[in-house]
């Protein structure tokens, strides 16, 4: 069952990225036909921010990239993209490798992107770790990069929605690969298509 609610709490003690949900759709799978199975997660705290989780079962994943905003899409990569606001075309994605290498971005679409470190002193954290398995990372998305980014205040306790996507890929990998919750009917890889963003509400 796809993602659908967001979970706020008050604090982070007692918050939980309960339920994980598999990113079920394997995209473009006639010209890239491995699949990596794929789960993510979310929840928000009041005054904080977005927390995302991903957990690949990808026991050797590429992580060549190490900085901030390199281009770790070319690695093994989990990515989540998301609109804020309704009545704002422009969208953030956040994209990790398995050695934590973030690079995020807002704009309209994949030719008109600016990076959030232009944009705003606040970053966002990630983290991630490989184990014999595979590999999991969590990002913290605070409200005041949001805000900043935008030029307008973000809440979780007063958001009723955000419209997102989540992705697994690895575009050099052995064998690229391209995944996602919801699924986006385009011809060739593309995940810079916001028109295949699904609502997913704030449980206030």
């Amino acid at each position: 069952m796809s993602m659908k609610k967001i979970n706020v709490f008050e604090t982070r003690a007692v918050a939980s990225f309960s339920p994980i949900t598999e990113l079920e759709y394997h995209l473009w799978c006639d010209e890239y036909p491995c699949f990596i199975a794929c789960r993510a997660g979310l929840y928000a705290v009041k005054n904080e921010g977005i927390f995302v989780r991903f957990e690949a079962d990808e026991p050797c994943p590429r992580a060549v990239f190490e900085n901030r905003d390199d281009p770790v899409c070319n690695d093994s990569c989990v990515e989540f993209f998301f609109q804020p606001f309704s009545d704002d075309e422009r969208y953030v994605n956040f994209e990790v490798n398995p050695k934590g290498a973030l690079l995020c971005a807002v704009g309209k679409d994949r030719f008109d992107r600016v990076l959030l470190s232009e944009l705003s002193n606040c970053n966002p954290v990630a983290r991630a770790q490989i184990n014999s398995d595979g590999w999991n990372a969590e990002l913290f998305i605070p409200e005041q990069l949001i805000s900043d980014v935008f030029g307008k205040n973000f809440s979780v306790a007063d958001a009723e929605y955000i419209r997102a996507n989540f992705y697994k890929c690895g575009d050099m990998t052995e064998q690229p690969h391209y995944a996602s919750l919801f699924p986006v009917e385009t011809s060739t890889p593309d995940f810079h298509r916001s028109e295949y963003f699904q609502k997913i509400f704030f449980n206030n």
